[in-house]
């Protein structure tokens, strides 16, 4: 399978999304009120994608789609250990708590 950008991808890099604390979705806007979708989401991911969580940034590793979900899945350290990593994930707007 091939994935061909678009033209609006020209010279883009990677887009960011943000993570809100205590939530499990993955938002597009810096003020965390506007919730990706599935198929965005997706696309974010294959073309490159950033997660902002607080000040911190992480890259991606895994995209999933179940149930019409999307979640991507991102390693942090546990806050303890700088050397100790644990999985985070953010969910599309589909998500329902």
């Amino acid at each position: 399978m091939k994935i061909y950008e678009k033209a609006n991808d020209v010279h883009v890099r990677a887009t960011v999304v943000y993570k809100k604390a205590a939530d499990v979705y993955a938002y597009l806007n810096p003020e965390k009120t506007v919730k990706i979708s599935a198929s965005v989401l997706k696309d974010f991911f294959e073309k490159g994608v950033i997660v902002i969580d607080g000040v911190k940034e992480y890259a991606p590793v895994s995209f999933n789609l179940t149930t019409g979900v999307g979640t991507i899945t991102y390693v942090e350290t546990d806050g303890v250990t700088p050397t100790t990593a644990v999985l985070a994930t953010l969910k599309s707007s589909e998500y329902v708590v």
